[in-house]
Formats: C-alpha cells, sequence, structure tokens
C-alpha cells in the first residue's frame, strides 16, 4: 500500500526500510558513533507542498531509531541539518535524483560536519536508496490561480 509523501505514516516505513536494508548496516557501523548522527530536512513549499515542512531522521551504528514529522524545527537538535525544495527532495524518494550529487551541485543545502558526509558517502547513499525501496505517492500539483491565463495573456 502506497503512503502519501511526506506523513507520518511515510516516515514508518522509511524507518522500517531503512532498518531492513543490508546495505545500511553494513555501511553505516561507524554513523553515529561518537557524533550526532541525526538529521533535519526541511521541505521547501512548491510542486504540491503549500508549507514548509521537517522531517527528522536519527540513525546510529547502521540502525534508524527516528523517523517523524514534526512542526518546529527546533523541537529536535540535528547533527545535520538539509534545506531543499519538496519536488528536489521528490525526485530522491523515486529514486531518480542522488541525494549525495544534489549535495555537491548546491541542490539541497547542508549545514553540519561535510566532512563527515564525504566520509561516510556510502552510508548516506544507502539511507537515501532505502527510500525508493516502498511505494510512495505524492502530493497534487495546486491548481493555477482562477484567471492566471488572462493575466500571462494566453
Amino acid at each position: 500500500m502506497a503512503v502519501l509523501y511526506p506523513s507520518p505514516e511515510w516516515c514508518e516505513e522509511w524507518k522500517k526500510a531503512i532498518n531492513h536494508s543490508p546495505a545500511v548496516a553494513e555501511t553505516g557501523k561507524n554513523w553515529g558513533v561518537d557524533f550526532n548522527g541525526s538529521w533535519l530536512f526541511e521541505l521547501q513549499p512548491g510542486g504540491g507542498l503549500e508549507k514548509t515542512c521537517f522531517i527528522y531522521l536519527d540513525a546510529k551504528n547502521g540502525k534508524c531509531t527516528e523517523a517523524r514529522t514534526i512542526h518546529d524545527p527546533s523541537e529536535v537538535n540535528p547533527g545535520f541539518y538539509a534545506v531543499g525544495s519538496y519536488a528536489d527532495y521528490k525526485e530522491v524518494v523515486k529514486g531518480k535524483k542522488d541525494f549525495i550529487e544534489g549535495v555537491m551541485q548546491g541542490v539541497f543545502k547542508i549545514k553540519g560536519d561535510i566532512s563527515k558526509i564525504m566520509r561516510h558517502a556510502k552510508f548516506i547513499r544507502a539511507v537515501a536508496n532505502s527510500i525508493s525501496t516502498f511505494e510512495a505517492t505524492y502530493l497534487p500539483l495546486s491548481p493555477p490561480l482562477a484567471g492566471a491565463e488572462e493575466r500571462q495573456g494566453n
């Protein structure tokens, strides 16, 4: 059964996917050891998302301990903070875009120790790839405002 991205149900499915991934378990043995390995993803509006949404992910030793939506970023103290548009994150969720490449290209803005991300790139990629192992549905694009065509001269 498909779950809506983003939603609490989607976060729960992502947590399960991470914890059932041999690649995550193998590459994440040292992730979050002696440093804060949690992430906060800020999904900015557009592409169907009407207001900013936050997803918190905590991982350590190759396991996800928590994945949830939050309303206020001050609820958590992440080691890493990633900002991007819903449309760009959706491409990662669909398996069409590589998260690490998006970081390197500036599609996703990151706060945190980039050297840790690069040192653990295989783990980060395995976590990102786990997203596309279960079925998701996406927010519909908002209909254009009434009269938009006339204002644009179409």
